[in-house]
């Protein structure tokens, strides 16, 4: 039966793809975190931002339509996700500065935190990103046909998610690899601040964009 649905699951698979080579605050808090900690504790952003979008996901599956018809919803998402990374953003530029210890022929970091803290950042700041939510409405709606069967609808879902996964993953053991952290032993303070930068520029721009 999946056959008949080869075309439409390439043309799913491909927006999808596209979708994920576009940066956002999720590939900022991915490129901090794993230059900061071991991979064991940075793939919690992973599989943060991976549950956010398995959420909207879920969403369009149970044929829960557009949040933008919902009165003033989509704003609320919009300003709440606008704030947090605001918020997110100055805590990297308030934050003392960070480096590495390298011996043993290992890297640690000054920093520390825990799985769950990073895997709640990367939900958080997916979650309250209202574009993740339209992009996965529009592939439901003008890219999957109503008619397809909610078992493959849910296939499509399935494949998604793991595809985000594993594409963060894959990019934080690469960002995370020793030869990485090694080249930015001497400034990474300076990326932890440029990243601070980036995430209150895309809050900004998320409050005030139409």
């Amino acid at each position: 039966m999946f056959n008949q649905y080869l075309d439409e699951f390439l043309i799913v698979s491909a927006a999808h793809f596209l979708a994920l080579l576009s940066p956002g605050p999720d590939f900022v808090l991915i490129v901090r975190s794993s230059l900061l900690f071991k991979f064991r504790i940075a793939s919690g952003v992973c599989l943060g931002v991976s549950l956010a979008n398995a959420f909207y996901i879920a969403l369009c599956l149970l044929s829960i339509q557009s949040i933008s018809k919902v009165a003033g919803l989509y704003d609320v998402i919009k300003y709440l996700g606008a704030a947090y990374l605001v918020f997110l953003g100055f805590r990297l530029l308030s934050s003392k500065s960070s480096g590495f210890i390298i011996g043993h022929g290992s890297i640690i970091s000054h920093k520390s935190s825990t799985f769950f803290r990073e895997l709640t950042s990367g939900f958080m700041a997916s979650l309250l990103n209202p574009k993740i939510s339209l992009f996965y409405l529009s592939l439901f709606t003008l890219v999957i046909d109503e008619t397809t069967p909610m078992a493959i609808q849910a296939s499509y879902g399935v494949w998604m998610f793991f595809i985000v996964l594993l594409w963060d993953l894959m990019l934080t053991r690469f960002i995370g690899s020793r030869s990485i952290r090694v080249f930015f032993e001497h400034f990474i303070s300076r990326v932890e601040k440029v990243c601070g930068i980036f995430l209150v520029a895309l809050g900004l721009n998320l409050a005030l964009g139409h």
